[in-house]
């Protein structure tokens, strides 16, 4: 009897101590942590209030002073109940992730969202490894998503393998993948970062593992792309493939820059959930 209870002892102390390696960030502990059993890659994602968010709303959320749009933080707490180990990247925050990070991230850069994103997403990849889920990401359903993460050079999302969604990627700290692409997007980012992600997989041979468009909710049953204006309309949106669907990509970009969005950016909780948008129901649903 006391072996049994010896053995569970050991356990259960080995489990806490995985579980406590897995949230330390430090380099040593990175390498430690390729040989723990209960490693999972962190999920990172990245919010701002927008420069069209009503500023005089000021509610605590995430230890923050001010409330972001409901749509955004609904999607935070999708994240937050599906990935355990996720990080809200602000800019308050992101330092202490990239230090060396080159440009500023607030709402008022003179830089697009877009680009900036992107940036931050390679240089926190390159130092931490994991997911990285832009804006807006609507986490229908996981999967196996983390795993593969912990398998592949680079996991990607979208049209084609050389043609993928930039806006969700995965890979492994350090990897020959992360590396190239952060270099190249830092050497290019005053230019248009579209292409960038296609051309380094066009032009490196890297182990990578792809999801189809059918899991990143971009296109409907034919084949034609999903905008705002279907989200926020009353008709349901009929997704390619229902059965694959993952991590919805929501042009988050136009949401938050287009003031012809500012009334949805603005609604209150009740207003949001009460609406029949089908993005409304949605959210209701998974939550």
């Amino acid at each position: 009897m006391e072996k049994i209870y010896q053995i569970t002892l050991i356990l259960i102390v080995v489990f806490i101590l995985c579980k406590v390696l897995n949230k330390i960030n430090h380099p040593i502990f990175k390498k430690i942590n390729k040989f723990n059993p209960l490693s999972s890659p962190r999920v990172f994602t990245y919010i701002e209030i927008p420069t069209n968010f009503d500023n005089e709303k000021k509610i605590q959320l995430l230890s923050k002073n001010n409330d972001i749009p409901v749509f955004f933080k609904f999607c935070l707490k999708l994240m937050k109940s599906q990935f355990s180990d996720l990080v809200i990247l602000t800019p308050q925050n992101y330092k202490k992730y990239v230090k060396d990070f080159p440009i500023k991230m607030c709402p008022s850069s003179e830089y697009p969202l877009r680009n900036r994103v992107e940036l931050l997403s390679a240089y926190v990849l390159e130092k931490n490894g994991g997911l990285f889920l832009s804006p807006g990401t609507i986490v229908y359903d996981k999967k196996d998503i983390l795993s593969r993460v912990n398998e592949y050079d680079v996991v990607t999302f979208g049209k084609s393998r050389i043609y993928p969604n930039a806006s969700i990627l995965g890979c492994e700290a350090n990897s020959d993948f992360i590396k190239t692409y952060k270099t190249i997007l830092t050497q290019q980012f005053l230019k248009n970062t579209r292409n960038i992600l296609s051309n380094v997989l066009k032009n490196n041979t890297f182990n990578q593992y792809h999801y189809s468009d059918e899991y990143d909710g971009t296109i409907n049953e034919r084949n034609t792309l999903i905008t705002i204006n279907d989200y926020l309309g009353n008709t349901n949106i009929r997704y390619k493939n229902l059965n694959n669907l993952a991590l919805i990509s929501v042009p988050y970009e136009e949401l938050l820059r287009n003031s012809q969005y500012y009334w949805f950016n603005n609604l209150s909780d009740e207003q949001f959930l009460n609406t029949d948008m089908f993005v409304s129901r949605l959210m209701k649903k998974l939550m």
